[in-house]
């Protein structure tokens, strides 16, 4: 029997076999950070300015308050003489709360937005991979990866980043008012000042490499935990109950112990950190009080009065709590560092980051295909010495070519390399060598319905939408009668809906695959892929299936695997992988 069969007259493209590795970037978790960054710059500048300008207040609501407390105590002249500094005195407190809102309220937007695009990139990476991979991954990874890992993040966006500039601006801010006032004080405050982010890197370099093993081991014991879950069940069967709960208890256990060493590492840079503070502050007020007393004469120190000496002291703390703060939020990077690392080693992400990123208004990153996209022009498959990998097998695809109208029906043994083959098609893996040409190109030239249907623990509008999601609710039903679940889903349901349960529950097999092929009806592509439609199903839904492709024959291409002889009689192209060479690699 030959390897193809057509009922055409077949086309041969003759190219020189050419590998087309994929040009990718390795990125760190530090590097996947920075360029999120960059598309959110503008609030988060616009949150530095508000917290600088908020350390301008503060320093004027000091200033008027030590002044104040001078005119009354020194100069002994009534509180009533000051009305105009109490006025600035106040209208610094209440514009230096409205300024912290304003800076909180820009970094946490910034935040919002960069976690949602990072889960966008998610979906759509989820989207195009390979069913093998996410099959063959834990559920319980990818829910704790979507939601923990990324919540992780927002400590980095909305706190840490803003108060890197902060941790400069303010305590030089601060520097300059005091070293207009003393300079011998402002020279104490600078050596004293490098010394608290010294020890807080040191210290964070262990809180980093902890947070990594932290976020890497709560993934896994989330994935672990519901795996053991889902098949609950089975354990019981197995007898295996006691074992599976001492399991979980010990990688409870592990975790738990990872934890206490990372809020271990936190009190240690907190205790560091008020210390260093602690002996700077307290060297000032030995200065300052001396000086005062006149016990400490050389230097600016007659220049000190109640006024520079106590503006220099409440000064004094303020210049080290954006240190403090730092490194308070030194865990938050640490937190979304080690997060961080975990994305990009599940993630394929380019060189430039931003080709990648799914834009916030494109639903699960991709944009939809509208049905008349391309029904008025011709698109044509070529397969060019292509060679996919199976396992330990090398399987080399004759070269073909198919355009619209027309159908590829794929037969072969099981493992022969029919799913292999459609993955190929799909981008979900690369090809061994050779190339697929698709012309006209197109944004999403390909659909692919795989065996084991997508569907989600909601109603049967909520599955159609997911997919579809430029459809009517008069589109749904007409094509929901196209398949033959209209009548069924009115009568003994609620129309669309209806509530499907995880796994399809409340539906049979046949209209489970029947509502899967809605979709393609719904948002059909220029190719579309099909593994075994027709498998398993009751005549009265293969009739549906079969119908809706004869249907869907005249403006697509479509590419069928299947042992089926009805949709081998109907093919154009008939591709028996057992009859092609194989080989092993």
């Amino acid at each position: 029997m030959p390897a193809i069969n057509n009922k055409k007259t077949q086309a041969h493209i003759n190219t020189e076999p050419k590998n087309a590795p994929v040009n990718e970037h390795a990125f760190t978790g530090a590097q996947f950070l920075k360029q999120y960054i960059k598309q959110e710059r503008m609030p988060l500048r616009l949150a530095v300015l508000a917290g600088s300008l908020s350390t301008v207040l503060m320093i004027t609501q000091w200033v008027c308050f030590v002044l104040i407390a001078q005119k009354t105590i020194i100069n002994e002249q009534p509180i009533t003489d000051h009305i105009t500094l109490l006025i600035v005195l106040i209208g610094c407190l209440i514009g230096k709360s409205l300024l912290t809102r304003v800076q909180t309220s820009f970094s946490q937007k910034a935040s919002l937005n960069i976690r949602q695009n990072i889960r966008n990139t998610m979906l759509a990476q989820w989207r195009s991979s390979s069913p093998v991979y996410l099959k063959n991954t834990s559920t319980g990874a990818f829910a704790s990866q979507f939601i923990e890992e990324i919540e992780a993040m927002d400590g980095y966006f909305s706190r840490y980043w803003p108060q890197q500039a902060l941790a400069i601006i303010s305590p030089l801010l601060i520097l300059i008012v005091i070293a207009m006032l003393n300079w011998l004080c402002a020279i104490v405050l600078i050596m004293s000042a490098p010394l608290i982010p010294l020890f807080m890197i040191l210290v964070g370099m262990g809180a980093e490499r902890l947070n990594q093993k932290y976020s890497t081991i709560r993934q896994r014991l989330a994935g672990h935990f519901l795996d053991r879950v889902s098949n609950l069940s089975n354990i019981i069967r197995l007898g295996a109950r006691q074992s599976v709960f001492e399991e979980v208890k010990d990688n409870s256990d592990r975790y738990r112990n990872v934890v206490m060493k990372t809020l271990k590492l936190a009190f240690l840079s907190s205790t560091v950190l008020e210390f260093f503070t602690s002996v700077a502050i307290a060297t000032l007020a030995i200065y300052i009080g001396f000086s005062l007393y006149g016990a400490i004469t050389w230097g600016p120190a007659d220049s000190l009065t109640l006024f520079s000496g106590l503006t220099i002291l409440i000064l004094a703390p303020e210049f080290f709590q954006p240190l403090r703060n730092l490194s308070q939020f030194y865990h938050d990077r640490a937190s979304a560092l080690g997060a961080a690392n975990n994305l990009v080693e599940s993630l394929v992400i380019d060189s430039n980051i931003s080709n990648t990123i799914a834009p916030l208004t494109a639903p699960y990153g991709r944009p939809p295909i509208s049905s008349t996209e391309h029904q008025d022009s011709t698109v044509h498959l070529q397969f060019s010495n292509l060679m996919i990998g199976y396992e330990k097998q090398l399987i080399q695809i004759p070269n073909l070519e198919l355009k619209t109208g027309e159908l590829l029906v794929i037969t072969g043994d099981s493992g022969s390399g029919k799913t292999t083959l459609l993955n190929t098609l799909a981008k979900f893996i690369p090809a061994v060598q050779g190339e697929i040409h698709i012309t006209p190109a197109s944004g999403n030239p390909i659909a692919y319905l795989p065996q084991r249907t997508w569907i989600k623990n909601d109603t049967v509008y909520e599955n159609l939408i997911a997919l579809a999601p430029n459809a009517s609710n008069t589109d749904m039903m007409h094509a929901l009668d196209k398949m033959g679940l209209s009548e069924e889903l009115d009568i003994n349901h609620q129309g669309l809906d209806t509530i499907i349960g995880e796994h399809g529950k409340g539906l049979s097999g046949g209209q489970m695959q029947r509502l899967a092929f809605t979709r393609v009806l719904l948002n059909p592509t220029p190719i579309i892929l099909f593994d075994e439609p027709t498998a398993q199903l009751d005549l009265k839904s293969k009739r549906y299936i079969v119908d809706a492709l004869k249907t869907l024959k005249s403006t697509c291409i479509l590419v069928i695997a299947s042992h089926d002889p009805l949709l081998v009689k109907m093919s154009d192209t008939h591709l028996n992988l057992n009859s092609v060479q194989q080989g092993k690699r």
